[in-house]
C-alpha cells in the first residue's frame, strides 16, 4: 500500500472541515474515524446545541454547504439567532455536509501515531499499519473528560461523565445528582427530569449564570455597540471569535494559559432557564467532601453555606468539563509527545496549527490554549481548516516513506453515501 500524504485523525466538525478544505486545495488526504462519533453516541437524546444557527456550521472554502443551505434544501426556514438546533437535526446537517464536501471517510480508528524519518507511522485499532507524511490530529474533546477526584473511585454504573448520558430511559424513576453549573450540567438535569427522574444540581458557584436571550430587533447602532459573534455577543467575544491569530501573537503563553482556564466559564443557555428554575433543586456553593458506594447507591457528603449535607442518590452525572493537555491526546505515541515543544501542559503551535515536529498539526480543543476560546467551539474550524491547508501547501511531503503492506479493513464511507 502506498503511504498517505496527509492523514486526518478524527471525523468530527474539525476533521471534516479540514478535509473539505484539502479536497478543494487538491491535497491528497485520508480521514479516519467514525463520523461525528461523539455527537452521535455521547450526547443525550433531546439535547439542543448551545451555539446559535449562524455559528453552527461545518466549513468548506466556498461556503457552499452551510447550515442555512441545508435547511433551504429541505424547504425549512432559517433564522440566524434564537432558533435552538436539536442535536438530531445538527447530525443530519453534518452528515449532509460530509456527503457533499468530503471525499470519503474511513471508519477505522487510529490507535497510535508515531514518528518516522520523513513522516509518521499510523497503527489502527484492527492491528494494521500505514505511513503518512503529515498528520492532522482532530480527535475532539472526549479524551479530556474530567471527573472530580472524590468521585473517581465509584463504579461506572453509579457515576459517569455527562458525555456518557445518551439514552435516558434507564434513569426513569431514579434519583440522579448532577455535578456542575454549566450548560451540560443544566441540560442534563432538565432532560433527566423531563424523562421521569428525580434530579438535583450540585455546584460550587454562588449562582447560575444564564446567557441572555438573543435580540432580533436591534438597531444598527445597537449592533455596532454589541455585535453578534461566533461564541457570544459583544466586542470581546467578537475579537476572540474572529482574531485567533492576533490572539496568539499578542499574548504570551502564560497569559494565554490563564485566559484559557478562566474565560468563558460555565453558563446555561437561555432556552434552558424555564426548564430549570423552580423545577430542579439547585444546591449552590456546595463542595464534594466524599462519595461512597452503598448498596447500589452513592452516599454523597457535601459541605455548603449551612454546613455538612449528606445525599443518598442512585446515580451521579459529572458535568465537570475537560482537563486539556498534550499528555491526554492518547493517539500520540509517548515518545512523539516527548519531542514536542510545550507551553506549560499544552503543545506549542505555529500560525498553521503545526507543532514543533514538522508535519504534525493539532486542531480543536487542545489548540484553545494557543488560539483562544474559539477553538473550544465548532466555530473555530472556520479558522483552523484554512490555516492547516496553508501550512500543508507550504510544506509538501518530500522524503519518501516506506511502503507498508497492511491497510485498514473497515468500511469506507464514500461521498454521497449514508
Amino acid at each position: 500500500m502506498q503511504p498517505i500524504d496527509t492523514a486526518i485523525v478524527g471525523a468530527g466538525p474539525y476533521g471534516l472541515s479540514v478535509a473539505a478544505h484539502l479536497r478543494v486545495a487538491g491535497i491528497p488526504h485520508e480521514v479516519y474515524g467514525e463520523p461525528l462519533d461523539s455527537w452521535q453516541h455521547f450526547m443525550p437524546q433531546g439535547m439542543v446545541l448551545k451555539s446559535e444557527p449562524f455559528a453552527s456550521n461545518l466549513w468548506d472554502p466556498a461556503r457552499r454547504f452551510t447550515y442555512e443551505k441545508f435547511l433551504a434544501e429541505k424547504g425549512l426556514p432559517y433564522r440566524p439567532v434564537n432558533d435552538p438546533i436539536p442535536v438530531e437535526r445538527f447530525l443530519e446537517y453534518a452528515h449532509w455536509f460530509r456527503r457533499h464536501a468530503v471525499n470519503e471517510v474511513n471508519r477505522t480508528k487510529v490507535r497510535r501515531v508515531s514518528r518516522l524519518d520523513g513522516g509518521f507511522s499510523l497503527e489502527f485499532d484492527d492491528g494494521t499499519v500505514n505511513t503518512a507524511r503529515r498528520v492532522v490530529v482532530a480527535t475532539g474533546h472526549m479524551g479530556f473528560r474530567r471527573i472530580p477526584e472524590q468521585l473517581q473511585g465509584l463504579p461506572d454504573g453509579l457515576c459517569m461523565h455527562s458525555t456518557a448520558l445518551h439514552d435516558l430511559r434507564p434513569y426513569i424513576g431514579r434519583d440522579v445528582t448532577v455535578i456542575g453549573a454549566g450548560a451540560s450540567a443544566l441540560e442534563s438535569a432538565a432532560l433527566l427530569r423531563e424523562a421521569g427522574a428525580t434530579t438535583r444540581v450540585v455546584a460550587r458557584r454562588k449562582q447560575i449564570t444564564w446567557n441572555a436571550v438573543p435580540r432580533t430587533d436591534l438597531t444598527l447602532l445597537q449592533k455596532l455597540r454589541s455585535p453578534d459573534a461566533g461564541i457570544g455577543p459583544g466586542w470581546r467575544a467578537w475579537a476572540v471569535s474572529e482574531l485567533p491569530f492576533l490572539y496568539r501573537r499578542v499574548f504570551r503563553p502564560a497569559k494565554r494559559h490563564s485566559f484559557f482556564l478562566t474565560s468563558w466559564g460555565p453558563a446555561g443557555a437561555f432556552w434552558l432557564r424555564e426548564r430549570v428554575e423552580d423545577k430542579i433543586d439547585l444546591l449552590l456553593e456546595h463542595h464534594i467532601v466524599s462519595a461512597q458506594a452503598v448498596d447500589e447507591q452513592v452516599r454523597l457528603e457535601l459541605t455548603g453555606p449551612s454546613g455538612p449535607t449528606e445525599i443518598l442518590t442512585d446515580h451521579i452525572v459529572a458535568a465537570t468539563g475537560y482537563d486539556v493537555g498534550l499528555d491526554r491526546i492518547e493517539c500520540l505515541d509517548p515518545a512523539l509527545r516527548a519531542q514536542l515543544t510545550r507551553e506549560g501542559p499544552h503543545a506549542s503551535l505555529n500560525s498553521h496549527f503545526e507543532t514543533s515536529v514538522k508535519g504534525l498539526f493539532i486542531v480543536g480543543l487542545p489548540a484553545a490554549p494557543v488560539f483562544g476560546p474559539v477553538q473550544r467551539f465548532m466555530f473555530g474550524a472556520k479558522h483552523a481548516a484554512p490555516a492547516v491547508t496553508r501550512g500543508l501547501r507550504r510544506r509538501p511531503g518530500q522524503q519518501p516513506l516506506p511502503t507498508v503492506a497492511t491497510k485498514p479493513k473497515a468500511h469506507v464511507l464514500q461521498p454521497d453515501s449514508a
